[in-house]
């Protein structure tokens, strides 16, 4: 199994911390957050891992290079021009193979076991990791069934940015600007073809300088 992580953004709301370095390499505990997550990754059994990259992008590749100081196979997908979540898939496709993938926001920390994901019988088009966020008073979807439902009268869930995908979904044609969500997922949601879980562990993304306070504390204790 591979994974494939997001890691194009310019991390606009972390400025300054993000001027000269790009978000996945900000340090949590003297380390940067994209290399928790391929340790996690490693320990969960997977060594071959996809990023797509964009800002600042020559900052990781100098960083992990190939990957073989971490005992990993890195590849890198740079945009020239930043594609969204669906667009980075569709120009990363070429790197993945038949095989469900696992598909990873590169700007959260979280201790989700990636080791579900790769023991997980995939029998639907994605299996998505949903959490609920206190911070909103409404979510995106709701679960019936283990199903993804998107009834707007009582949705509870978010998408916390892990997932495991069949590439099967990803359309093939020239990468532009897309949307995961809006323009890959959402269409199979009334064929009933999208499975998820709810996470209750800790799942946080680092938008902002205060995300980064909270998860030090949080970590530490």
């Amino acid at each position: 199994m591979k994974a494939f992580i997001l890691a194009a953004g310019k991390g606009e709301r972390l400025k300054p911390l993000t001027n000269n370095t790009p978000k996945p390499l900000i340090p949590i505990k003297g380390k940067p957050l994209l290399e928790w997550n391929l340790l996690k990754l490693k320990s969960a059994g997977i060594t071959d891992v996809v990023i797509n990259l964009h800002y600042l992008g020559d900052e990781i590749i100098n960083y992990f290079g190939d990957g073989r100081n971490l005992n990993l196979n890195i590849q890198y997908s740079m945009e020239q021009n930043l594609l969204g979540t669906g667009g980075a898939l569709i120009q990363g496709k070429s790197f993945l193979d038949d095989s469900p993938f696992i598909l990873l926001s590169g700007d959260l920390w979280t201790n989700y076991p990636f080791s579900r994901l790769v023991t997980k019988d995939l029998e639907s088009k994605a299996h998505l990791v949903l959490i609920k966020d206190q911070n909103k008073p409404k979510g995106d979807f709701n679960l019936a069934n283990s199903k993804i439902s998107t009834d707007i009268k009582n949705n509870e869930f978010t998408y916390s940015g892990i997932s495991l995908i069949d590439p099967s979904i990803i359309p093939n044609e020239e990468p532009t600007s897309k949307e995961l969500w809006k323009d890959i997922l959402e269409s199979h949601v009334k064929q009933k073809q999208l499975t998820g879980e709810v996470f209750h562990g800790l799942v946080k993304n680092i938008n902002n300088s205060i995300d980064l306070e909270q998860l030090d504390v949080a970590i530490t204790e």
